[in-house]
């Protein structure tokens, strides 16, 4: 009798694992792999600085795939260590029924001397999406205890982006971010967005406010007495980077007063200096009554978000606490990973970094508008910006998305695409550790990308 050696197990990739077991955001892995067999999902296994490198040891630019959480770099063996001191001396404890810890009270005290919120409390959270789904509770809450109840009405713009979670999904106003899951959270409005300001030039001009009149009006129609809030981030990134004209968040803070609304500014995005200021709302010389952020709150390296609420605002919950529960809030290694992503930020001096390479990045992405006929519109601000090109001429908008994604990272950039409509969108925004030579050689692997389509 013959007898048979064992076949081998067939050998798993880590892309094969991956695949099979995670979901991934954005991720068509049945038309990736009719398109580039085998080549997805990308593996990426460290990060330097404002790069980072896959498994075959490529060497890629990320101007967008950390979504906007990686102010000061990869890799920073400082954090690294501050985090690793914080495990060993104390790992979690819950803020709960009396019991805190000097963390939470450190990164507190620390953020409330930079924050634009009047003498702020802050609540802490894991993400965004908790932080703003946070603030509509509070807004909420607020006016119920000053006898107001029925003042439960959120407003939000078309073209913005709140989180993922149902109310946040429900303020977002980008329709795929929110269909398919059934019914959304009710009492949420949107209004027109503000009129935006050019290529980020952000001088006083003779354009008129449209949208703040259309907001008076859904007020007004809704009734003032049912509405709790507004919410709005400094310069939405939907579709593409929006900066707001100038007047807009004067007049949005008027009208908020005026009506006795509260203004929730979102952070999260623009937050800890992306777009060349610590907060994106120190462009407009604007205060929220609420603030919410994340991302740039640690860099990425832990998950963490905050929510700031005025001190006036604050009073109603003195006698009566805010019956609202997280676990993990103000978590003693994100606290950790939190104050040693501002050291660096300061020492650094990485918020003035991305002030003076705006104008490096808007030059390149002018010469490279030039070059490409297919864009239709650049906008920068910071190290915050969008290139729009026109794609009504592909049969298949979808796959031409995929396509500048590939190309992209070939040529050794990772930056965010997506479309409306016939209109795609690359957002391209590198830590704020980059230098000139950074912005350059990633521009020009976005303009090799552009090419091939």
């Amino acid at each position: 009798m013959t007898m048979t050696a064992p076949t081998a197990p067939a050998t798993v990739s880590s892309r094969d694992r991956s695949r099979r077991h995670v979901r991934h955001f954005l991720a068509d892995f049945a038309a990736l792999e009719r398109e580039y067999p085998g080549a997805y999902p990308k593996m990426v296994v460290r990060g330097e600085g404002a790069y980072v490198f896959d498994e075959d040891d490529k060497r890629l630019l990320d101007a967008g795939s950390h979504l906007g959480a990686c102010q000061i770099g990869h890799g920073r063996a400082e954090v690294a260590r501050r985090i690793a001191e914080q495990v060993e001396a104390l790992e979690f404890i819950a803020l709960d029924a009396g019991i805190s810890h000097i963390y939470a009270a450190e990164l507190a005290e620390r953020l409330a001397g930079i924050v634009l919120c009047d003498d702020p409390v802050f609540s802490f959270t894991n993400s965004g999406s908790e932080s703003n789904e946070l603030a509509f509770k509070i807004a909420r809450t607020w006016h119920a205890r000053r006898g107001a109840p029925e003042r439960t009405k959120i407003v939000s713009r078309h073209g913005s982006y709140h989180g993922s979670s149902i109310a946040a999904s429900t303020a977002t106003g980008v329709a795929a971010f929110k269909s398919g899951f059934g019914p959304l959270a009710p009492d949420f409005l949107q209004t027109e967005p503000p009129t935006r300001d050019g290529l980020g030039h952000r001088a006083k001009s003779n354009i008129e406010e449209a949208s703040l009149p259309q907001l008076e009006a859904l007020i007004e129609r809704e009734g003032p007495e049912t509405v709790a809030a507004v919410i709005a981030e400094p310069i939405a990134i939907p579709g593409a980077v929006k900066i707001p004209h100038s007047d807009y968040f004067a007049g949005l803070r008027e009208m908020c007063d005026r009506y006795g609304l509260l203004l929730i500014i979102d952070e999260v995005v623009c937050g800890f200096g992306r777009t060349g200021r610590m907060f994106g709302a120190e462009h407009f010389g604007v205060k929220g009554d609420i603030v919410t952020y994340a991302k740039g709150l640690t860099s990425g390296y832990i998950p963490m978000g905050a929510v700031a609420v005025s001190g006036a605002v604050n009073e109603v919950f003195l006698k009566t606490p805010l019956l609202h529960l997280n676990t993990y809030a103000g978590h003693p290694v994100a606290c950790a990973a939190a104050m040693a992503a501002l050291d660096v930020t300061e020492d650094e001096g990485l918020v003035e970094n991305a002030a003076a390479m705006e104008e490096v990045l808007r030059d390149e992405l002018m010469r490279m508008r030039q070059s490409v006929p297919r864009i239709t519109e650049v906008t920068a601000i910071g190290l915050l910006s969008s290139v729009i090109s026109d794609i009504s001429d592909k049969p298949d908008p979808d796959a031409t998305v995929r396509k500048l994604r590939k190309e992209a990272y070939d040529a050794g950039v990772l930056v965010r695409v997506a479309r409306d409509g016939t209109n795609m969108s690359a957002h391209f925004y590198p830590p704020l550790v980059v230098d000139r030579r950074d912005i350059e050689d990633g521009v020009r692997a976005l303009e090799t990308a552009l090419r091939t389509i």
